[in-house]
């Protein structure tokens, strides 16, 4: 059941990335124009995603705007990047912002639920995450960024899905452990 969501998941975020490069390839000339590089976008994002996780469990209705203005403009950086000339840097500095964001999500239903397995899976999250620089962005990842804040964006309207959210979380971190360690054994034994 859990796979089938991933991969439903997975679905819906690539149609909706095939649809935004489609549809605003003129939205990122417009933010070069103005003189916002995509690095400067990506800065942004992750200045407003910490705010957006310092407002979790304090003030509901701003981690749910700062978290979707944090979503906008990370997705923004993207199309500046495209209308650009992407660099390595660049996609590092993307990544990394996105992943401190999830990093911290989880950190904080950590330290808000009080429960161990959230650190275990923080763990393993930072392990993925580790392997998939080291590879050079090569080896396969999951992402749990966006789904792990709208859980966290909605769980005030049913309180286990903050549990949901974590054990699925740690779902699709293994899932990532299990992708990366079949990459490494294909590309060193062929």
């Amino acid at each position: 059941y859990i796979f089938l969501m991933k991969n439903i998941f997975q679905e819906i975020v690539n149609k909706f990335r095939s649809y935004k490069t489609k549809e605003f390839p003129r939205t990122g000339k417009f933010f070069l124009n103005l003189g916002i590089s995509a690095n400067m976008m990506t800065t942004f994002s992750l200045i407003i995603g910490l705010v957006a996780v310092y407002f979790l469990f304090s003030n509901h209705l701003l981690f749910v705007v700062f978290a979707a203005v944090h979503l906008i403009a990370d997705g923004l950086d993207g199309l500046i990047a495209k209308a650009s000339q992407t660099t390595k840097f660049g996609q590092y500095f993307d990544l990394l912002a996105d992943r401190a964001i999830a990093l911290l999500i989880l950190l904080k239903v950590a330290m808000y639920l009080q429960d161990y397995y959230v650190f275990i899976i923080f763990g393993l999250y930072v392990l993925t995450q580790s392997i998939h620089f080291i590879s050079r962005l090569e080896s396969p990842i999951v992402f749990i960024r966006t789904a792990t804040i709208i859980v966290a964006a909605i769980y005030v309207f049913y309180e286990p899905l903050l549990l949901i959210s974590y054990l699925v979380a740690g779902v699709f971190v293994i899932d990532s452990l299990a992708l990366q360690l079949q990459w490494v054994v294909k590309k060193r034994f062929g």
